[in-house]
């Protein structure tokens, strides 16, 4: 990230975090960090942009942190470790975790799409965890253990947080999968049938691939509507460039602006807009 633009990240993270997302203005943020108004906007178009742009990054390095644990270790070793360094993560960035658990910008429509995507891969997380101590033996229990364990692990991030308590980090991630573990074993033990049918995990699944599945759909219609374009040829192969570099950037970067300006390009072509509407929607962007 760029060195202003990563500034103007910090300094936003501090002042929402004080002030509430809705108490804090751009012009405030950018005086701050030491630069234009215009400057602010050439690195994102809107205070909403940002904040998606700073959650993004805060999640993409936190879910990289846990991805360094050596899979080679212990089930159970490795799950701990990596509660651990969670644990550790939302410490050391106690002022952006306030936005989300005090600012009521979070229940916005425009951000949905986002914290219900941050929140499968929390859900993904734990699950890869939990099958990989307990195997078969939890499959039909298996959201019952989800919601267990994200409840015991979201209890102390609050406690954490929220309320300055203070306990050793070290060894967060033991003592909860020590308890984890008692909870689960008694439950697999148990006569009792699970709370929550572990069918519903599947449709969780399912409403996030529909997505993913109506971004690509949107994209190979672009495609084949681009070759029915009555344009000159030369036009076509770059509109087939752009294309391409859409799909890298949405496979790699993400970046918001860069992503808007290569829609802007088919926008100019009737034929081609409800495609772009439909992209613009799945990843929750407004266009130029």
């Amino acid at each position: 990230m760029l060195e202003k633009k990563r500034k103007l990240v910090e300094i936003g993270i501090k002042l929402i975090a004080q002030k509430g997302y809705h108490n804090t203005s751009i012009q405030e943020i950018a005086n701050k960090a030491g630069v234009s108004k215009g400057s602010f906007y050439s690195y994102f178009p809107s205070k909403k942009a940002f904040m998606k742009t700073t959650m993004k990054e805060f999640h993409r390095f936190m879910m990289e942190e846990l991805a360094q644990v050596k899979t080679d270790d212990d089930a159970s070793a490795r799950f701990a470790k990596q509660i651990t360094i969670l644990m550790n993560y939302m410490e050391q960035h106690k002022e952006f975790i306030t936005i989300y658990l005090r600012s009521n910008m979070l229940i916005e429509e425009e951000f949905d799409k986002q914290i219900r995507e941050f929140r499968l891969d929390y859900i993904h997380w734990l699950r890869e965890n939990l099958e990989s101590i307990y195997g078969e033996q939890l499959q039909e229990f298996v959201m019952d253990a989800i919601i267990q364990s994200a409840g015991l692990i979201h209890s102390y991030f609050h406690w954490l947080i929220m309320e300055d308590v203070e306990f050793d980090l070290e060894q967060a991630g033991q003592i909860m999968v020590r308890r984890l573990h008692d909870l689960i074993a008694g439950m697999v033990k148990a006569e009792t049938p699970p709370l929550v049918d572990a069918m519903q995990l599947q449709e969780i699944y399912s409403r996030n691939n529909a997505s993913k599945q109506s971004k690509q759909e949107a994209i190979k219609s672009l495609k084949e509507k681009i070759s029915a374009l009555k344009v000159p040829q030369m036009r076509k192969e770059r509109l087939y460039e752009v294309l391409q570099l859409l799909q890298n950037e949405i496979a790699e970067n993400n970046n918001i602006l860069v992503i808007q300006g290569l829609l802007a390009h088919f926008t100019a072509h009737d034929m081609l807009i409800e495609d772009v509407n439909r992209i613009a929607e799945v990843l929750d962007i407004e266009l130029l």
